[in-house]
């Protein structure tokens, strides 16, 4: 899977936007139906928890998670099926979450588990083939949107958070093996 660069992902972004609502919504019904964990990602709890702090951000983010999913799906093909999809997605977002965690101060551990941990986070966000431009893209988005209300600022952090913890779950999914193209 290759990085994509800016002009790449905004293509992308934009062929999404213009697609019509029927194949927008077929691409999230296949997911939903092959990899229900990922689509929970984006429908579940993450939406929730980002809704408790601004119901508009926590629409902002499913906007933003469509295009990633409508990247990754026009870019690299139909994603892997992976067996046991939801366990595997629990254990992925269980390992991010630690990682995520070592990279601040403010949570209590070992300094050795934590350099551990912050050096595997390098190692499998590069073996993931994070998408770096595409993550720029949406910090821009939430920045620019939070930007529009004083109130949507307070949900920045965890929008990006989350939409972070989707491409490293997308980059991961499809490097399991290489899907096939569309």
């Amino acid at each position: 899977m290759k990085n994509l660069d800016e002009a790449e992902v905004l293509d992308l972004i934009s062929q999404g936007r213009k697609a019509t609502q029927h194949v927008v919504v077929a691409m999230l019904d296949e997911l939903e139906a092959e990899h229900p964990g990922v689509y929970r990602v984006i429908y579940g709890e993450p939406r929730d928890a980002i809704a408790s702090i601004n119901k508009d951000m926590a629409d902002l983010y499913v906007d933003l998670s469509c295009d990633v999913v409508w990247v990754y799906d026009r870019a690299f093909g139909k994603p892997p099926k992976i067996a046991n999809e939801e366990d595997w997605v629990l254990r992925r977002l269980a390992l991010i979450d630690a990682e995520l965690k070592s990279l601040t101060k403010e949570i209590p551990m070992d300094g050795h588990f934590r350099d551990r941990l912050q050096e595997r986070f390098v190692k499998r966000s590069i073996e993931a083939n994070v998408q770096l431009a595409l993550l720029k893209h949406l910090e821009q988005e939430v920045l620019k949107y939070a930007s529009w209300k004083k109130q949507r600022s307070r949900a920045v952090h965890m929008t990006n958070n989350l939409l972070f913890v989707l491409v490293r779950l997308m980059g991961e999914l499809y490097s399991t093996q290489t899907p096939k193209a569309n």
